[in-house]
């Protein structure tokens, strides 16, 4: 169930990304990198621990960084974080 909703909320967000205009382009490369990671892990049991952890460490920092300008944005990179750590990622 965790899985299908983090395919939701990853749906979500790149929707996002695709309406959001002031969006810098170098924000938007490093949300699109880690999207790439995550759905890589949320197929992959096998990968890293450092670095599922270093990119749900750079996910927070994302969504406090987005908080003021993209509230929607941020919030729904909080709601990926929280299914990472319920799918134990």
């Amino acid at each position: 169930m965790e899985k299908q909703r983090l395919q939701q909320l990853i749906a979500h967000l790149h929707d996002e990304l695709r309406s959001a205009d002031s969006v810098d382009e170098e924000s938007r490369a490093l949300l699109q990198q880690l999207m790439g990671d995550i759905e890589t892990f949320s197929s992959d049991a096998d990968s890293p621990r450092e670095h599922r952890d270093s990119t749900a460490s750079q996910l927070e920092e994302a969504a406090l960084k987005f908080e003021t300008e993209h509230p929607k944005l941020s919030m729904t990179l909080g709601e990926i974080v929280d299914a990472l750590g319920k799918l134990g990622i």
